[in-house]
């Protein structure tokens, strides 16, 4: 009885992961769709783990048994095609830098609008040391926190409360030239624009962002029309730039990519490690969402996922070195 069962629930398993594996081939914005491009990490590790149980559960294998557990297989395989990229020890795509000449350090957070854990953030951010930092979700009160906490050693400001869960904040130690918030794709949710002018003189663009995620009543049309639009405009220009924030997007997704193309921005995790910012609650089933992409003119110094508040993502760092 508790053999019958546990192939039950194998062959249950087996089956939905199958599905996951294929809905994502069909190329449509509805959110139930999108959002199984996440967790293909995972995915693939279940698919394993169910392979494995299910051919020592049914051994001698008969027909189908077989045939389910090769589909489970490459399915495995199949998803870590899209994420064996971000392993530790794959090939880089950004060199790293050998020297700190014309550095700039880069910190992300999404606060989690609900949270009030300000001290929190305020002390990362006072141990990490970034010379530009950019915050999503902020409403009045975070922006008042942390205009209050961060403005005697970061003067330049870009900010933009909303209480909608798609306020923006960036605050900058190095002069800002000509900062904008900007509404790409809709009024509701803004993007920062800005130059900002390194220690040794020179000029690059960067651009902060937090589109709208693909969850219930919402497609992911406006995200990934939002992610393209500004990788187009990133890839007409000769400037050396920057993209960070809450993507509500994973580096492998064919949006994404499309968006790097577009850009032909560089990504410093690839080879380096995933880098998973969310949940932060949830080690186990964490995937990246805030990221940090830039165009071929820099290399990468260093990159971490710092220590958690009490937001469900956990912040990131990187430092990255204008090399051309």
């Amino acid at each position: 009885m508790l053999t019958a069962i546990l192939n039950l629930l194998l062959y249950s398993v087996g089956i939905l992961i199958i599905v996951g594996t294929l809905l994502p081939l069909w190329q449509t914005s509805r959110w139930w769709v999108r959002v199984l491009d996440f967790p293909r990490f995972q995915l693939a590790i279940l698919a394993m783990v169910v392979a494995i149980l299910l051919t020592a559960c049914t051994w001698p294998l008969k027909i189908f048994d077989a045939g389910l557990i090769a589909a489970i297989t490459f399915s495995a395989v199949w998803q870590i095609s899209w994420v064996w990229r971000y392993v530790k020890g794959a090939p880089v795509e950004v060199p790293t830098a050998d020297n700190n000449r014309r550095a700039l350090s880069l910190f992300t957070a999404n606060v989690y609008q609900p949270c009030r854990d300000s001290n929190g953030l305020l002390s990362i951010i006072a141990d990490a040391n970034p010379d530009v930092i950019l915050t999503v979700e902020t409403d009045e009160w975070w922006c008042n926190q942390l205009r209050d906490g961060l403005l005697t050693r970061y003067p330049y400001s870009v900010i933009h409360p909303l209480s909608t869960g798609y306020g923006i904040a960036l605050f900058s130690r190095l002069e800002l030239i000509e900062p904008a918030i900007r509404f790409i794709v809709d009024e509701a949710i803004p993007s920062v624009k800005t130059g900002i002018r390194l220690t040794s003189g020179a000029v690059i663009d960067l651009y902060g962002m937090h589109p709208q995620p693909p969850a219930p009543a919402q497609s992911s049309r406006e995200r990934d029309v939002e992610l393209v639009n500004i990788g187009t405009e990133i890839g007409r220009s000769d400037r050396p730039a920057v993209v960070l924030g809450d993507l509500n997007d994973v580096a492998w997704s064919a949006t994404t990519l499309k968006f790097k193309g577009a850009g032909d921005l560089r990504d410093p995790r690839r080879g380096r490690g995933f880098f998973n910012t969310y949940p932060a609650g949830m080690p186990g089933l964490r995937y990246p969402l805030d990221y940090i992409f830039h165009t071929a003119h820099f290399a990468v110094k260093d990159m971490r996922v710092l220590p958690r508040f009490r937001s469900d993502h956990l912040p990131l760092i990187a430092t990255l070195c204008l090399e051309r």
